[in-house]
């Protein structure tokens, strides 16, 4: 056991105290830092990682309970192993000790090869603990890793089973990205709607081939059951607890709703329609506009941004329908078409373009 690794903070107001602690550990090949009191104790933990804490129970300023309590509120000291120094061997002393967190008691005047052993079964069990909570977030990263990955190809399986829609997955989910981060989404948050968005149009497993990919109109009937894949979506994911599916049922049942109430399956209107499912609308038919599809041209990317624009407090929620086009330059960096404004009407317009329209919101 390497002993210079590890930093002992000693508090006690008893400068002989603090010495002897201080020396008998340091002769044992430990780090050690002082406080006077407990106030002191508490800056000193705000600039070093201590790995242990001794501490004086009967001190002025602040008690050893008190700042004990104020380590143990703060994530960022709670796993911090405190043991006590005391001289009081009263039970309701002892037990309040316990209650706020300390891990082990030492009685003065204390006998040195107990201090030492003390602090070194805790150091231990300490480490155990970390190395213990190390395996455990590295199990469940590569799970979680897993499970994205997965949903990833299970995304481009429902888009219809070729390269071209498997990549509209994935810059769907990218864009999604990007919009969640302006819209001022944290990271965590924004990477949890990222893979949701992967399974946005799960519930087309649901639909028959021959529907799915038809080169062509749908009839009414047709067209009534594609809209049925958003519900197949919810039904699919909705019994997990997992944050992530439960983010990707959200997804997967509201990308279709639309802000002035038109949209399906439930015909949500405005902020009743989750901000993630508000997010993706715009990121699938900005992407799905925007690439060549079997049955469509791509649009030039000015003509998509007016179309989104047209679409404002529509199809889309207004407040992102802004955010996106003032950002539109970070979106075209995602799949390499950094173009400036002035370049945008280089692409021609494809004809029939309400037909297309039309097609589109049936593919969609």
């Amino acid at each position: 056991m390497n002993n210079s690794k590890y930093k002992i903070l000693v508090v006690d107001d008893v400068i002989n105290n603090q010495k002897i602690v201080v020396s008998t550990l340091e002769k044992s090949g430990y780090v050690t830092y002082t406080a006077d009191n407990g106030l002191e104790a508490l800056n000193k933990v705000k600039e070093i990682s201590f790995d242990l804490i001794l501490l004086d129970i009967m001190m002025p300023v602040m008690s050893g309970i008190g700042v004990c309590k104020y380590l143990k509120v703060d994530s960022k000291t709670a796993n911090i192993p405190v043991i006590f120094l005391t001289a009081s061997t009263d039970k309701k002393t002892l037990e309040k000790a316990y209650s706020v967190g300390g891990v082990d008691y030492i009685t003065k005047p204390f006998v040195k090869e107990e201090l030492l052993a003390r602090v070194r079964t805790h150091l231990k069990i300490s480490e155990y603990e970390r190395h213990l909570e190390d395996e455990v977030e590295a199990k469940t990263k590569a799970i979680s890793d897993t499970q994205i990955k997965l949903m990833y190809a299970l995304g481009g399986i429902a888009e219809g089973h070729s390269k071209e829609t498997y990549a509209h997955v994935k810059r769907v989910t990218e864009f999604a990205y990007q919009l969640a981060k302006l819209y001022g989404m944290d990271e965590k948050e924004s990477i949890l709607l990222k893979n949701a968005a992967s399974l946005h149009d799960v519930g087309k497993l649901g639909i028959k081939d021959s529907i799915l990919h038809k080169n062509g109109k749908l009839t009414s009937q047709e067209y009534k059951i594609m809209k049925g894949h958003a519900s197949i979506g919810v039904e699919m994911l909705k019994h997990s607890q997992l944050p992530l599916l439960k983010a990707a049922t959200i997804v997967a049942g509201g990308h279709h709703e639309k802000y002035d109430g038109t949209g399906y399956p439930k015909g949500l209107k405005g902020e009743n329609i989750h901000i993630y499912a508000r997010i993706v609308a715009i990121a699938d038919v900005f992407d799905a506009l925007s690439f060549k599809r079997a049955y469509k041209d791509s649009w030039s990317t000015e003509d998509v941004i007016d179309y989104i624009i047209s679409m404002s407090g529509k199809h889309f929620d207004p407040n992102l329908v802004k955010i996106f086009v003032d950002n539109i330059n970070s979106f075209l960096v995602i799949y390499n078409k950094e173009v400036e404004k002035s370049e945008f009407s280089k692409k021609l317009l494809p004809k029939k373009k309400n037909k297309i329209i039309e097609w589109l919101f049936q593919e969609l």
